[in-house]
């Protein structure tokens, strides 16, 4: 398997590799996993390496990216780097891990070898991952199953500034690496549609499949329930914020239902914020009659973020207001399901995510800039407080990663048979 971080950084989307690697075994696939040395700034979560099955070999590769320097002049050698980075961008393809794919693909090429695999399976973003399960294909003749998280030169291209001939040649890599594999899988209906429709003439539909993110049981297992201030009514919300997914439609129907509460619902409400929030995000969190409502922390260890979500007495969802919000389905809401406890949601109607969530017992559904339908779902769930909302068990099942984990065997059987 190649993924860039294992275990992730903390970030939904990767943990899928964490978790579909852990129940792997039990479908007779053993996970040899390549994965970069280090890589970027971001924040780190050192207790998910517990989580790692200790029959799992994690093979690691050092690299070079942007991010591994600083973007602020108080590190005048760091940036004049990074500023070099930028300069040389059109060396860097398809995307600013490239300098990780010849390292990543010799390493897997010596294992795969050594230890007689039988299949490859290679997950982005970043995008220069499933670049480096191509090469590897080319040069062992395994056969390659592709994991896209994200849709590469479709809806995930508008997030990033190119010209016309760049796009162009990442079209061209990405119809080549659809080509190439066995079996093409990722997360959301709307990618998989995508990417068939994108696919090269000559290979068939029946190679796209959705294999949605979803929840690890064990995750659960053995996680304390953080407890909240006595009598209180927590709302919770895990994960970053920022312009285009912006808590304040959620806000301002806090305000309309606070405004027709009695003074003592007002006392007992506290919302959490945990996550990055963007800079340009922080007034709204500083509004005077939001004081005492709210509680903010930054970055947490993944047991502690799920210990805070199993005491909420609601969850809420935030997803990005974008064209196409059918291709997200942020990996949250899957945790969410997994903790068992009500969610509120803001998704746009009708969507896939809106159905999901609507079939799994627990939401209660709300229009993204509709202040008044979140007014509506907030005084559901405080009429509620006493009686939540109780999950849907086999739909919340279908997110299980041990099942998931069946299911990719099953397609790494049919590829490697």
């Amino acid at each position: 398997m190649l993924s860039y971080h294992f275990p992730p950084l903390g970030g939904s989307g990767s943990m899928r590799v964490l978790r579909l690697s852990r129940y792997l075994p039990e479908s007779g696939w053993r996970p040899i996993i390549v994965s970069v040395a280090g890589g970027g700034r971001e924040p780190r979560d050192p207790g998910l390496l517990d989580q790692v099955a200790p029959e799992i070999e994690v093979h690691r590769v050092r690299c070079l990216e942007p991010d591994d320097f600083s973007d602020s002049w108080q590190h005048p050698p760091q940036k004049v780097v990074r500023n070099l980075f930028k300069t040389l961008d059109f060396l860097l393809f398809p995307d600013d891990r490239a300098l990780w794919v010849g390292p990543a693909v010799r390493r897997a090429v010596r294992l795969a070898r050594s230890l007689q695999a039988r299949a490859i399976w290679a997950t982005g973003p970043p995008f220069s991952t499933l670049v480096a399960g191509l090469k590897v294909h080319q040069q062992t003749g395994l056969p390659l199953i592709l994991d896209f998280r994200d849709d590469w030169t479709g809806f995930n291209s508008r997030f990033r500034t190119r010209r016309p001939a760049r796009q162009a040649r990442e079209e061209a890599l990405e119809r080549r690496c659809l080509e190439a594999a066995s079996a093409v899988v990722s997360v959301t209906p709307g990618i998989v549609e995508a990417l068939c429709q994108r696919r090269p003439e000559g290979v068939p539909a029946e190679r796209f499949h959705l294999l949605p993110n979803g929840f690890d049981p064990a995750h659960f297992e053995g996680v304390p329930q953080a407890t909240s201030p006595s009598g209180s009514f927590q709302i919770v919300h895990a994960g970053s914020l920022y312009s285009t997914r912006s808590p304040k439609p959620f806000l301002d129907g806090l305000r309309l239902w606070l405004a027709g509460c009695p003074p003592e619902v007002r006392a007992r409400v506290r919302v959490l914020f945990m996550g990055r929030i963007e800079p340009t995000l922080e007034p709204l969190f500083q509004a005077p009659d939001l004081n005492g409502l709210i509680e903010r922390i930054p970055f947490v260890p993944h047991s502690e973020a799920l210990a805070r979500v199993r005491g909420a007495d609601l969850l809420l969802l935030v997803v990005d207001q974008v064209e196409r919000a059918d291709q997200i389905f942020t990996g949250k809401v899957f945790e969410y399901l997994g903790s068992g406890r009500p969610v509120l949601a803001l998704v746009p109607p009708g969507s896939p995510l809106a159905e999901v969530l609507a079939s799994s017992g627990v939401a209660l559904l709300a229009p993204p800039d509709d202040p008044e339908g979140i007014r509506c779902a907030l005084a559901q769930a405080w009429s509620r407080r006493d009686d939540p909302l109780r999950p849907d068990p086999e739909v919340r099942s279908r997110y299980d990663a041990r099942a998931q984990a069946g299911q990719l065997a099953r397609l790494l059987e049919d590829a490697a048979g």
